[in-house]
């Protein structure tokens, strides 16, 4: 049903004419970072830093009955060895990213050590620091750790078993957290159905793989009593009240710097056990300490993400309507930790039913804790499961109906004129026209000839196939009792010179996002591109943030932005009809320039006025006009509900962009090889800032997505041993597997942004699994082959084509002779 929301801000949208925003401008870092100009964490060494490495867990469940250090010590240029009991007695917990108990969820303690218990291959149970890293490395071997064994949960299966040993040994059960919502009725639905299907989907456990992975660098100014941390993070401000919190310092005295970073995707979001490791070794030991994941580590102990299982029910009518939907999900999110990665678990259960207008639903989520690796955030986060989830179930509605998939999803989705909407779970969908996209994508894609080319095709022995996906991307992610919340702000400062600084507490992983806030900066104040200069990770300059996540940066940070270059404007505007001799109320500018409708003859110019602003603050054109250009702004986004005791809602994204996909596959059956010709994708995030800024962001995106369908997965064994240690292991696209990409827009504006802007940065990732999945199969449908789990291997295609093969070939002998003919 459609609601009716509270009043969205109403900001004027007044100022100069629109001359940077919309533009495909150059990144303004690109040249320099081409260049090999970029400063990494890698390239932070101080004189004097000395190297630390971490000792970690071989085992995914074990006991730590002792430690002994004394010949790691005693080796010639080691500095410090660190061990958990020292860092339990120094520092605090690390603080949690989402508050586990605030949301009816299990808690337990992590601490930058493992304090008692190793729960996973690759926890933190010691760290030494030497001068060297071969020194390091060398003595860390020769730590001895006396373990014992405990017995191991491998996987969400054993952890619901009746009888399974406990993860965490103060808990009643492996649930972290359980979510059940029932709206309508859904047995009745299926009562009066036309047809029903049911099924089960897995998404496969990944991880995100950067091409710099994590880094830290921590100096201790002994003078001062003050920490610097240099640390490849997307998010320095929450480092830096975590950082104090556990090391118990005073947020004062800690200093945070994100330099360049070379790829975050979630998983560098704060705060991880070396963060504190690095920091509080270099307060002990007055040294500064660097400390560089290598891949092994990452791949061990960065975090993964999805290995979620959801069972299904739909029931429609006989036009393709989806009357009633039930599904139960259980992610096994891996061992417990302060990280905000479980949170994908329940991202997803909040996104179903994505864009489809379902009366009746019921659905459950289970996230379980297991021995593996804990989960961290990674783009997506959440929604590309559901994502895949649904459109697995539209598939299997349409062909069970016999209907085209496309007819199928528009009947299901939401009209464009109920915007805004509650979807049962309480999200409310700011704005969209799901249909827009879907009708787009078929056009691009000729979907209503295609069956003359895939014919043609099979005659030449080849077989295509073609496939939709749709995704429904929240982004904004606020969550009350969090740093991770719905404001950000920005500093806008003109010099007396005329320059133009902006400050602001997002950041940007190597995405550009400064580049397009600058652009909103200069349309706002009507001066020139060149004029601006954005600074970004330093928490001793930046006004304080919540950094780069969840697709937040130029719609919160270049909203806010827009708001303090308006205030600056303004300011700026009532000098220069002072000098022209104008009323304020007529006075515009563009490309640097103040003119009127009073005296059209008459301008002056930026500088001009920034002059007459710092030289003569005293001046005739200064009277009753504050001195100074230097504002900083604040923007709390709308569309944000989190006073559920007031009116009985709780949303906690403000904005929800969408896109249609379409994949044209082709299949090779005698080898399970899967070949991507064609992906097309129609995405809606409203107006867009720097669409050669939003187009890399989507081709990125999308090659993400067709990793995570065809190549990518963390295997584990039996005994939650991970089998993926390397890149040996874990496959992911190269340029060897480039695909045909379009991309094309769709504008619907938010209605709770300056600008009308949503977030781009997560979409894109989640239709491909969907299209490509629907795609194969299309190819394939002589064999009604069906796929319900990700990544679509090779071997594990193949073995489900010898499977239909042999179903095919049975049905055959079933059918009576003269049936046959």
């Amino acid at each position: 049903m459609a609601q009716t929301p509270r009043p969205p801000q109403t900001i004027t949208k007044e100022g100069a004419l629109v001359v940077n925003v919309g533009k495909p401008i150059k990144g303004m870092n690109n040249d320099r970072l081409v260049a090999g100009g970029g400063s990494f964490v890698a390239d932070v060494q101080p004189r004097g830093v000395a190297t630390m490495v971490v000792l970690r867990s071989p085992h995914p469940n074990a006991r730590i009955k002792s430690i002994d250090t004394s010949q790691a010590q005693a080796v010639e240029g080691v500095i410090y060895v660190l061990t958990p009991s020292e860092i339990r007695e120094n520092t605090n917990p690390i603080p949690e990213a989402i508050n586990t108990r605030a949301l009816g969820a299990q808690y337990a303690p992590w601490y930058a050590l493992c304090v008692e218990r190793a729960r996973y291959v690759g926890e933190a149970v010691a760290a030494v620091l030497a001068e060297d890293e071969a020194t390091a490395l060398a003595a860390r071997d020769l730590i001895e750790v006396d373990y014992e064994l405990l017995p191991v949960v491998p996987n969400a299966e054993v952890a619901l078993a009746e009888g399974a040993p406990l993860v965490e040994p103060g808990w009643t059960d492996n649930v972290l957290i359980r979510q059940k919502l029932v709206t309508g009725d859904p047995e009745q639905a299926f009562k009066d159905a036309a047809g029903t299907v049911s099924g089960r989907i897995k998404s496969a456990r990944i991880q995100a793989s950067p091409i710099e992975t994590r880094g830290v660098v921590a100096s201790w100014d002994q003078h001062r009593k003050r920490l610097t941390c240099w640390s490849s993070t997307q998010a320095p401000h929450v480092l830096r009240t975590y950082l104090a919190e556990a090391m118990r310092l005073s947020e004062n005295d800690v200093r945070v710097i994100q330099p360049d970073v070379g790829g975050a995707f979630g998983i560098k979001c704060p705060t991880t056990q070396e963060e504190v490791l690095t920091s509080y070794m270099a307060k002990r030991t007055q040294r500064t300490v660097r400390w560089i994941e290598d891949r092994q580590e990452h791949l061990l102990a960065a975090g993964h993400a999805r290995d979620v299982e959801a069972e299904y029910t739909a029931a429609f009518s006989s036009d393709g309507a989806i009357t009633s939907l039930q599904m139960r999900m259980i992610a096994d999110v891996g061992a417990p930790i302060a990280l905000a990665g479980w949170g994908m678990a329940y991202v997803t259960w909040l996104c179903v039913p994505g864009p489809y207008k379902i009366a009746n639903l019921e659905t459950e989520l289970i996230a379980v804790v297991t021995n593996k690796s804990p989960w961290q955030a990674y783009r997506g986060y959440g929604k590309d499961t559901a994502s895949f989830f649904l459109d697995r179930v539209v598939e299997h509605v349409a062909k069970e109906a016999g209907l085209p998939s496309s007819v199928v999803r528009h009947r299901n989705f939401i009209p464009s004129n109920e915007f805004p909407f509650m979807q049962p779970t309480g999200a409310i969908l700011d704005s969209g026209n799901y249909a827009g996209t879907l009708d787009q994508l078929l056009e691009k894609l000729d979907f209503e000839g295609f069956a003359a080319r895939k014919a043609e095709a099979r005659r030449q022995g080849k077989y295509l196939g073609i496939g939709l996906g749709q995704e429904l991307t929240p982004e904004g992610f606020c969550m009350p009792g969090s740093l991770y919340a719905g404001y950000e702000a920005s500093t806008v400062r003109v010099t007396p010179g005329g320059d133009v600084s902006v400050l602001t507490g997002v950041t940007s992983p190597g995405t550009g996002n400064e580049t397009g806030i600058a652009q909103i900066v200069a349309d706002a104040l009507g001066c020139s591109l060149n004029r601006i200069r954005v600074t970004q990770g330093d928490t001793d300059s930046c006004p304080m943030g919540s950094g780069n996540y969840s697709s937040r940066s130029l719609m919160l940070g270049g909203s806010a932005a827009h708001l303090a270059a308006l205030e600056i404007k303004k300011q700026m505007t009532t000098v220069a009809a002072s000098m022209l001799g104008v009323s304020a109320d007529t006075v515009s500018i563009t490309e640097d320039v103040f003119s009127s409708t009073e005296a059209p003859e008459a301008t002056v110019t930026f500088s001009e006025v920034v002059q007459q602003v710092y030289l003569f603050p005293h001046g005739k054109h200064m009277d009753n006009t504050d001195p100074g250009l230097d504002t900083t702004k604040s923007f709390k986004i709308g569309n944000v509900y989190h006073q559920p005791e007031v009116d009985g809602k709780f949303n906690g994204y403000p904005t929800w962009s969408n896109a249609s996909s379409g994949a044209i596959v082709e299949v090779d059956p005698e080898t399970g090889v899967v070949k991507v010709e064609k992906f097309v994708l129609i995405h809606d995030c409203g107006p867009i800032v720097n669409p050669l800024l939003a187009e890399a962001q989507l081709q990125g995106a999308i090659t993400q997505g067709i990793g995570s369908t065809l190549y990518e997965f963390v295997a584990y064994d039996d005994e939650a041993q991970p089998i993926t240690r390397s890149f040996m292991d874990y496959t992911m696209v190269t340029s060897q597997e480039a695909v045909d990409i379009e991309v094309g827009h769709q504008n619907t504006p938010s209605p709770f942004t300056p600008l009308g802007t949503k977030g781009v940065g997560e979409s894109g990732v989640g239709s491909p699994p969907g299209a490509i999945t629907a795609a194969i199969e299309d190819a394939l449908s002589d064999l009604d082959v069906r796929l319900t789990e990700l990544p679509v291997t090779p071997s594990r295609l193949w073995t489900a084509i010898q499977a239909a093969k042999t179903n095919v070939m049975a049905e055959a002998a079933q059918v009576p002779e003269k049936e046959m003919v």
